[in-house]
């Protein structure tokens, strides 16, 4: 057998394991056990199948990729046609189309602070610092535990981290509007009435260190039923 047709033989058993998964995944509702461990064997086995698409170069790429990965656990079923493509090639569609809508709204920060410089209204903006309060590896069950926390804020942890003054900007509030409902930053420094480079450093400074924490304490990886290449 050549190269070329071990790798087609790979992509193939690859596409019907994923295609089990998605099956098993959409046979059951969407709130059950079954469908939360079906869909998170499913990011394992596309996290570990080495044929995610990737950029040449990109800092945002792991943000997009997240997006994605959190998108297809509530789009799956209604979306993913198998009569069309194999599961992939739709996944990496979906996360190329995702790539280009973080690039379009990166460039809608970078000629925000362009205006700012030009306007004399000088601040030091770290958001090219702030990373993705989650990545990649954190599946279903972690991510909506990790929702919960920042809504409950059961010890008041994130509601009294706020700006000087601000009350309102809190890092509960701001963990919610960024990374729940993934407002822009600039948007939601118009909700809590602080300056952008404000909110964004005090993100940076204070709040992403409470959300590492968290995570490092809590993160856990489900479905670990893998598909071996």
């Amino acid at each position: 057998m050549t190269l070329l047709e071990k790798c087609h033989k790979s992509m193939d058993e690859l596409n019907l394991y994923l295609q089990s998964l998605i099956q098993e995944a959409c046979s059951h509702l969407p709130a059950s056990p079954q469908h939360r461990k079906a869909l998170n064997s499913l990011l394992r086995a596309v996290q570990k199948s080495g044929r995610i698409w990737r950029p040449a170069v990109g800092d945002i790429y792991e943000e997009a990729l997240c997006k994605t990965m959190f998108n297809l656990t509530k789009t799956l079923c209604d979306k993913y046609d198998p009569s069309r493509s194999s599961f992939m090639t739709w996944f990496n569609t979906c996360l190329h189309n995702q790539y280009k809508d973080e690039i379009r709204a990166n460039k809608r920060d970078r000629s925000h602070k362009q205006s700012v410089w030009q306007s004399d209204e000088v601040e030091l903006d770290p958001l090219d610092r702030v990373a993705s309060g989650i990545d990649a590896t954190l599946l279903l069950d972690t991510w909506e535990s990790f929702v919960q926390w920042i809504k409950d804020d059961p010890d008041n942890l994130l509601k009294a981290c706020h700006i000087e003054n601000n009350p309102k900007a809190n890092c509960q509030l701001l963990a919610y509007l960024r990374l729940v409902i993934g407002k822009e930053w600039q948007e939601i420094a118009a909700e809590v009435g602080s300056s952008r480079g404000a909110v964004t450093s005090h993100w940076c400074r204070k709040c992403e260190s409470l959300m590492q924490q968290w995570l490092e304490q809590n993160q856990r990886v489900f479905g670990e039923d893998n598909y071996e290449r």
